[in-house]
């Protein structure tokens, strides 16, 4: 068998840093609504649209992806995709226009798409079956990392330099882990399989499991509420809360800080309990209980319902992905992972522009938030669905 090393830690960590690379430029546009729609003279729906976008080429690309990463590994292709993000992340910031910024999000994304399908996979060459959630649950503590940053930084660089100057140091912080990237990852000593395509029969066997199409539904619900929470709740705070800029974007990313901190907490008791669906079907639910506690809830209490949505938020992510992990041989884990990311993709992609199709129609916070927790409580339904305990 296989034997690993601690070497897989370095692995582990470059596969993260690429990832948060790519989710701090993505997350630095919620922390900027006023600058941008006073920029580019846009209304809640156009900056959702801008702020998601980003997404839109995972759909198309994700499961194509997939079948070929096998074939080519991941470390050239990571290095090549953490420097498009960093791209996009520059057009961004140059954008003249509202068009040009959609642009700049497009390419963020591309990049997004196989730095999201293909930082996954690296895990399970590297880590057995009986790690896999201690490991993801590190991995998956990347998007609350990077929220975390981005939200404060991007307001406090927009204030000194303007909100362009934000992706200006994305873009460098794209290009210093795609280095980072080419320098560490290497292919793990159990793929199991020489470097070539995955085998369309091989494939089927992925897009056929039940137990990855229900991980992936979760996933992609869950995402469509975490990130139409993120992208409007710092301006939501300030607007109906009565909060400072600033402040209403850290109690934002609250939400991440818990994460950050319990994600590897939940892939570790999962992996030691054994359980990963109970864990699932208890997250939906306390995300949309707590999403509408927030809507009515002021002073401590108000941080005490983002804290608990962090605490719920934290125990979906390492077990979606130890689920599909689990539920394929490591030759096919790009397969599954690309279903996990298109699904996810479709999720981020539409919660933007419904959120702010909520808000602009209705102009309340308690709507919107009432909007956001049905996919929460859809993510726990399909969660009662799984095979696993």
């Amino acid at each position: 068998m296989a034997q690993t090393s601690n070497y897989r830690w370095a692995v582990l960590f470059a596969s993260f840093f690429a990832f948060v690379a790519f989710a701090f430029v993505f997350q630095l546009m919620p922390s900027l609504v006023d600058f941008v729609k006073r920029d580019f003279a846009i209304n809640d729906t156009e900056f959702g649209l801008l702020s998601t976008v980003v997404m839109v080429p995972g759909i198309f690309i994700a499961l194509p992806f997939g079948l070929v990463v096998n074939k080519y590994g991941f470390r050239t292709l990571g290095f090549l995709s953490t420097i498009l993000a960093a791209l996009g992340g520059l057009i961004t910031a140059l954008s003249p226009t509202y068009t040009i910024a959609i642009l700049g999000r497009v390419i963020l994304g591309i990049g997004g798409a196989f730095i999201i399908v293909g930082t996954p996979t690296l895990i399970p060459q590297w880590f057995p079956h009986k790690e896999s959630g201690k490991a993801m649950g590190v991995f998956s503590a990347n998007m609350p990392v990077a929220t975390i940053i981005a939200f404060p930084t991007a307001l406090i660089l927009a204030d000194a330099y303007g909100w362009r100057s934000a992706f200006y140091v994305g873009s460098v912080a794209a290009v210093i882990a795609a280095v980072i990237f080419l320098v560490l990852v290497k292919e793990g000593p159990l793929k199991g399989q020489q470097l070539t395509a995955v085998q369309w029969k091989d494939a089927m066997q992925a897009i056929r499991t039940a137990e990855v199409w229900k991980a992936s539904v979760i996933w992609m619900l869950f995402n469509a509420t975490a990130i139409a929470f993120l992208t409007f709740a710092p301006t939501l705070f300030e607007t109906f809360k009565g909060l400072e800029p600033l402040d209403a974007r850290i109690l934002a990313s609250v939400l991440m800080y818990a994460a950050a901190v319990l994600v590897p907490v939940f892939g570790w008791v999962s992996d030691k309990s054994g359980k990963r669906k109970s864990f699932m079907i208890v997250g939906g639910v306390m995300l949309g209980l707590a999403l509408n506690a927030a809507s009515y809830a002021t002073g401590f209490s108000l941080i005490l319902s983002v804290t608990v949505l962090g605490i719920a938020a934290a125990m979906v992510p390492p077990l979606v992905m130890a689920v599909t992990a689990d539920s394929l041989p490591p030759h096919l884990a790009g397969t599954g992972f690309s279903i996990v990311t298109f699904c996810q993709n479709i999720g981020i992609a539409a919660s933007g522009p419904v959120a702010g199709y909520i808000l602009q129609t209705t102009g309340r916070l308690d709507s919107t938030f009432l909007g956001i927790s049905v996919f929460s409580f859809a993510a726990a339904a399909t969660a009662l669905r799984l095979k696993s305990k």
